[in-house]
């Protein structure tokens, strides 16, 4: 049983899932993740230095100024040492324990934006701190920095969630939060990138208190609530007749219909509409408009 096992949540709306789920994004991120670190053991291991696939998928500290090289702002987070199974086995095990919550709050496409977008965030931000310090050549590795992120998003998600640590010591998330920004703070090991998993923290933080989307969708229908529900209160329905009632009736079975839909946004994400419920979402906000 792994450190965050799915059985051991207790306490928040956290949904029933499948142990595993071959088409979640978690699930496809573990394979490419996986996929990488297989390569590179079996095929790569003899290289000669600089030609192993996990140096040509590092990020160097002047990849900055090389453009064809912009490229390990992205692969770097998908590279894990060959030679060591635990820095890839505790990520990917994070990530599969934590994410799968984070992914069915936000959907899947949401998330990969998310993943994807941290990765490269850390990565631009550790290029410009080596910079800016003046150090000399380094390079940096793993996807510690997004799954850092998502295990805030976690944190943030469901603060009161209880997980047993280590399988054994029963702590909430809240706790487990506090407990990864202290030890990646106050950590003295030179071989762990802990700038990149606080700067992954600060990004994970940003996303959920400024209630960011990066879809242009979630832009979309994020305004459009704001929109239904401000039309919505000055709007009148004035039919004579015996109109009147039948039309009352129909524009409260659509603003039940609205408030169902958006409050299935706020719950799952936008991701998890389906065709009808945004075609009726697109009428809908016309008609008050």
């Amino acid at each position: 049983m792994g450190i965050y096992d799915r059985d051991y949540y207790q306490g928040d709306e956290l949904r029933p899932l499948r142990p595993w789920d071959n088409r979640s994004m978690v699930t496809l991120l573990i394979f490419a993740n996986v996929a990488v670190f297989l390569l590179n053991y079996l095929f790569f291991q003899r290289a000669a230095p600089g030609m192993r696939l996990m140096d040509l998928l590092a990020l160097e500290s002047d990849s900055l100024f090389h453009p064809l090289q912009w490229y390990r702002f992205v692969s770097y987070g998908f590279a894990h040492d060959p030679r060591s199974i635990f820095h890839i086995l505790f990520n990917m095990l994070s990530l599969y324990f934590l994410g799968r919550n984070v992914e069915d709050k936000y959907g899947k496409w949401e998330f990969f934006r998310f993943y994807m977008a941290t990765i490269v965030v850390c990565g631009l931000v550790w290029a410009l701190l080596r910079l800016g310090q003046g150090a000399g050549p380094a390079s940096v590795i793993g996807a510690s920095g997004a799954v850092t992120a998502v295990a805030l998003m976690f944190v943030y998600s469901f603060p009161q969630a209880t997980l047993l640590l280590y399988g054994i010591i029963p702590v909430k998330a809240w706790l487990l939060g506090i407990i990864i920004i202290v030890t990646n703070v106050f950590s003295s090991n030179e071989q762990v990138a802990t700038d990149v998993h606080l700067v992954g923290a600060a990004f994970a933080t940003a996303y959920f208190f400024g209630k960011w989307n990066f879809s242009s969708a979630g832009h979309w229908f994020g305004g459009m609530s704001t929109l239904i529900k401000q039309r919505r209160r000055g709007l009148k329905v004035h039919r004579p007749g015996a109109e009147r009632t039948d039309q009352a009736a129909s524009s409260s079975k659509d603003e039940s219909e609205s408030d169902r839909i958006l409050e299935k946004i706020h719950r799952e994400g936008k991701d998890s509409l389906t065709s009808r419920e945004r075609k009726f979402l697109e009428r809908y906000s016309r008609e008050i408009r």
